[in-house]
């Protein structure tokens, strides 16, 4: 654990990390366990020397590191051993041979969300990327799924990570000019025709109030446009933002400025979500996201306070669950418990975070829920599955949807609307009316 980094909030997590792994050393209740801490300093030179440290010192299985380059640096240490480490990375580019990632691997969270969307009829997305190689990594990954599920990735936006840059990018998603040039077009086509109907020399202004009684649909459609800026069918049903924290708080406003109302359009989102403060940000009411079942997080929240007085951090459950784990291994397998075939049990295991089944390939596959983001808290829409059987089964009726939306889509003219498109005039109600751009969150 970086118990020694330079950085505070670092320490602090380390602290958490450290404490949860006790807590569940004390709750499993063995003697026999020993639970070494090493230091990694928050470093990769600092992780190589925890590694051989423990090496030294006999340890079976390694918790940790926490980030990606330490991951990468212990891996030639590990290398030619039987020692496995259960890293709590999320970066799944350092996994390797006898190193699994407990972390919450966005890319798994994006699988399930997008199952989830697609499987309610929202199959075409739109997606606003952060700049760099994790938005590069995630843009790839949206691609693979919507496309492995039957949806469609129709536009896609890279912005930077300062909240005016973000403008552009917004904007270009929304199609704003586009539809501001539509609703232009469409109000000025409704005042000529006014014109010709209403008397002559009638005002401009008073065009509209003459011919209410003799052609009321005109006016109607008029009247609605009015209340709007912009006119045209948005081409996605969802947008996917795997964005957090402040950067999402300064992103997600600027979607309703630029006229995509989350009331159409569903926003979509990672773990990254699991955040109750993010209930007081009304454009992301009603937004899915994809994340563990949070009963059991409860739980283990109030028992860690319970023991140490504060609230845990969020990943205090991964480091909770890796020992875990490693106990019930020695306790099943009395030899040798941590080989391949152990910890790599089809069946998996489950944990404070739900079911967890580690890959020969490095990963930790898991059982997520989606949520959806309310205003006064979150709320269970799809509830994670409680055994890979059950993982598994949800996926082969994801997949054969996918080949029935493929079908549709070959069957399908090229011309035909597609589901949930229609005329937005129709009953239109501006989601915000600030004039103003949103301002940026410090």
């Amino acid at each position: 654990m970086p118990l020694g980094s330079a950085n505070d909030d670092v320490r602090a997590l380390a602290e958490a990390l450290l404490q949860a792994a006790q807590l569940a050393l004390f709750d499993v209740g063995r003697s026999d366990l020993l639970l070494q801490v090493k230091d990694t300093k928050g470093t990769p030179a600092g992780a190589q020397m925890a590694a051989r440290a423990a090496l030294v010192s006999g340890t079976d299985i390694i918790i940790g590191p926490l980030f990606a380059t330490s991951v990468q640096a212990i891996a030639p240490v590990l290398a030619n051993t039987n020692v496995p480490a259960l890293a709590l990375s999320n970066d799944r580019s350092v996994a390797s041979r006898n190193i699994w990632l407990l972390g919450f691997i966005p890319e798994d969270n994006i699988d399930r969300a997008v199952a989830q969307t697609i499987g309610q009829g929202l199959t075409r997305f739109g997606a606003l990327l952060p700049e760099g190689t994790y938005g590069t990594r995630l843009g790839q990954t949206l691609s693979e799924r919507i496309s492995r599920y039957g949806g469609e990735l129709v536009q896609v936006e890279i912005y930077p990570p300062d909240a005016p840059g973000m403008f552009e990018p917004v904007k270009r998603l929304a199609q704003y000019e586009t539809r501001r040039n539509a609703h232009s077009d469409e109000m000025a086509r409704l005042e000529q025709e006014a014109a010709l109907l209403a008397p002559p020399d009638t005002p401009s202004e008073k065009l509209f109030e003459a011919i209410r009684d003799t052609a009321p649909e005109l006016v109607s459609k008029y009247e609605t446009l009015k209340r709007v800026e912009t006119l045209g069918e948005i081409p996605y049903d969802a947008v996917f933002m795997p964005e957090g924290g402040l950067a999402l708080r300064n992103l997600a406003p600027l979607l309703p400025y630029f006229d995509v109302d989350p009331r159409r359009v569903k926003f979509v989102g990672t773990g990254l979500w699991d955040d109750p403060k993010l209930g007081q940000e009304p454009p992301l009411h009603g937004g899915w996201y994809a994340a563990p079942d949070m009963q059991l997080w409860r739980k283990f929240s109030d028992h860690y306070t319970a023991n140490f007085q504060t609230r845990p951090a969020r990943l205090a459950s991964i480091a909770y669950d890796a020992v875990g784990l490693a106990a019930r291994l020695s306790a099943v397998h009395g030899r040798d418990p941590f080989r391949l075939e152990s910890l790599t049990d089809p069946n998996g295991f489950v944990g404070i975070d739900g079911i967890l089944r580690l890959t020969p390939d490095g990963l930790a596959e898991r059982g997520l829920a989606v949520h959806e983001i309310q205003r006064k808290k979150t709320v269970l829409i799809s509830p994670a599955p409680t055994s890979f059987v059950e993982r598994d089964r949800r996926m082969q009726a994801a997949l054969a949807l996918a080949a029935s939306l493929q079908n549709q889509r070959r069957a399908a003219p090229e011309d035909m609307m597609m589901p949930g498109q229609g005329d937005p005039s129709q009953n239109a109600v501006p989601f915000s009316t600030n004039a103003n751009p949103p301002a940026p969150r410090q």
